[in-house]
């Protein structure tokens, strides 16, 4: 049995997906999160060993024909469980339901029919299937390919206006996005993108580019290397990474009454004046509601409904506020930077962008015009 570099690739990946999987299970912490995602490496290890199967079918066939077609229905789960992996990191309060099982309806269609026409065959016709080049035309595989990577794009454009919301959604939890670790969700994304144009041209080139088709399938299943190798790196140096969002809808069965919702937003007024919070950079929707004994969501409508903001921009607006006063002191020396600091921001670019966007000009800009004046 001789094996190439990407036999070898393939080897190695199917070792540590192994491992991976082992530990994701025994992981106590965010337990759906990582059993969903060891799922999903699952996949991947049998999308590995059914091409594998089929390199080295010389050798296998002599072992068993049973070996052969087990992991070709199961690319079609790869894109379902990847986005359910997606939405258990993004929403704290997505579970698992009966209802997600429709996701597996093209998985267990394909597996019936390779049931029908393989798996449910003696040994001798599988065996005969194999060393005779299939039991299905190659029109049927490239239809089945293309409904495949089809399937792969409609999951990554869910994917994508995921990130997207929980971008837009964190702004209601957070006083500061920039701790708030999106890297993950981001490249894990984006990293499993990339793999799969590389499956695309791997299967566009099959017709056109023979004479470099065995290096780009290696490059295709090096993507997919790199990109698992990220995900233990990660997943083993950083297990819990997101606190998450909730996904349901705002308010809906909110039972806060008008005159609660201007009692607490009184309160909520004298404490911002009083106390500053907002001046603590790490803030955060839950924080403050304890600290006004005001439940969090009660909270967080008040300040959506009544004051037409979301939470990150309400405590800006409170932090540009300060800023100003202290810019406006002439007889302070302070630098932006350190105001910027002092009010409660943690970067540079943050701070002007808001600053901008409430008073129309640019710190450094005002604090010359106070001066002028």
């Amino acid at each position: 049995m001789i094996l190439g570099l990407t036999d070898i690739i393939n080897f190695i990946a199917m070792f540590q997906l192994l491992i991976f999987i082992f530990f994701l299970f025994r992981k106590k912490s965010n337990r759906q999160s990582n059993r969903i995602l060891a799922f999903f490496l699952f996949v991947q290890l049998l999308i590995i060993y059914d091409y594998e199967s089929f390199s080295l079918k010389n050798y296998l066939i002599r072992l068993s024909p049973h070996f052969f077609f087990i992991g070709t229905s199961f690319i079609l789960l790869a894109a379902p469980v990847f986005y359910l992996y997606v939405k258990s990191l993004a929403f704290t309060d997505f579970r698992l339901q009966k209802k997600n099982t429709l996701h597996a309806v093209p998985f267990i269609s394909a597996t019936l029919l390779f049931s029908f026409y393989f798996h449910f065959h003696s040994s001798a016709v599988k065996q005969s299937i194999i060393l005779n080049g299939g039991f299905l035309s190659r029109e049927f595989w490239i239809v089945y390919n293309c409904i495949v990577l089809s399937q792969i794009l409609i999951y990554f454009v869910v994917d994508l206006n995921i990130l997207k919301d929980y971008r837009k959604e964190i702004r209601q939890q957070y006083s500061s996005v920039n701790n708030i670790n999106l890297s993950w969700l981001s490249f894990i994304l984006y990293a499993f993108i990339i793999s799969w144009i590389s499956s695309v041209i791997v299967f566009l080139s099959q017709n056109y580019f023979w004479n470099i088709l065995d290096q780009l399938v290696f490059l295709n299943f090096f993507a997919f290397f790199l990109f698992f190798n990220y995900i233990f790196f990660k997943g083993l140096t950083h297990p819990e990474i997101f606190s998450g969002i909730e996904e349901k809808p705002k308010y809906v069965s909110s039972k806060l009454t008008q005159s609660d919702a201007e009692h607490y937003l009184t309160r909520l007024s004298a404490y911002m004046d009083k106390e500053k919070p907002y001046l603590n950079p790490t803030i955060t929707l839950k924080e403050l509601s304890s600290e006004l004994a005001i439940p969090a969501r009660y909270l967080s409508q008040i300040i959506n409904e009544h004051v037409q903001l979301n939470f990150y921009d309400y405590i800006s607006k409170y932090r540009i506020e300060e800023a100003k006063e202290i810019l406006s002191d002439n007889s302070n020396n302070k630098t932006v930077l350190e105001i910027l600091y002092e009010v409660g921001f943690n970067s540079k670019s943050s701070f002007n962008t808001a600053f901008k966007k409430y008073t129309g000009t640019t710190p450094s800009r005002f604090k010359k015009e106070v001066i002028r004046n």
